[in-house]
């Protein structure tokens, strides 16, 4: 047998490992394979994620949409789809509409805001995501006397990065769970290979 038919091939490795079937890793091949799992996993489905996350935010800015501007409170609202809690922050605004953000899209003043006790009154500058359909989203956050709760700047910073799915510093800890599960499933692979050479000498 030449060299070249005793070497499993890599694709054929990272196969086997994928159906818990490499064998050839022994008494614990399974839990080995799991590196395998991981790795496909966090490379396909992690970038999925973090897009259609990033959709919560997208949509046309102002000035093409229109910006709501108001008084009110922000409090905190905890709701339910099915079985699974949906946490939400309320503007009650003085216009007597109620606009919601959902936890995951508001921005940090925002979000500390819901949690004060009792509610203080704001003045807020905003506009509804995805077209008018999504979330409210503030541009503008000050106290009544017109002082700065979040800088303006920060708010639209937070809105931009939360519209870029693969913005580096929400990518990093994604990079680095592909990047460990590939070293360990090549690292198994590779093992694989080695047993496979040995058996076919």
């Amino acid at each position: 047998m030449t060299n070249d038919k005793k070497r499993m091939p890599w694709l054929s490795a990272f196969y086997l490992m994928w159906r818990g079937k490499a064998v050839g890793l022994g008494k614990n091949h399974r839990a080995k394979s799991l590196w395998m799992m991981s790795a496909v996993i966090f490379s396909i489905a992690g970038p999925i994620f973090q897009f259609d996350h990033s959709q919560t935010y997208s949509g046309a800015l102002p000035p093409e949409v229109p910006m709501i501007k108001t008084t009110g409170v922000f409090v905190r609202y905890v709701g339910h789809v099915g079985l699974k809690a949906m946490p939400y922050i309320l503007l009650n605004a003085d216009n007597g509409m109620t606009y919601r953000t959902e936890d995951l899209v508001a921005p940090k003043g925002l979000s500390d805001l819901g949690d004060v006790k009792p509610p203080v009154k704001v003045y807020v500058e905003g506009f509804l995501l995805n077209n008018g359909s999504g979330s409210f989203y503030p541009l503008k956050l000050t106290t009544i006397s017109g002082q700065y709760i979040v800088s303006s700047d920060g708010l639209m910073k937070q809105l931009l990065i939360g519209r870029d799915p693969f913005y580096y510093k929400k990518s990093v800890f994604l990079f680095f769970m592909i990047f460990v599960s590939w070293c360990g499933a090549i690292f198994y692979a590779r093992q694989l290979r080695i047993w496979f050479y040995r058996v076919n000498m």
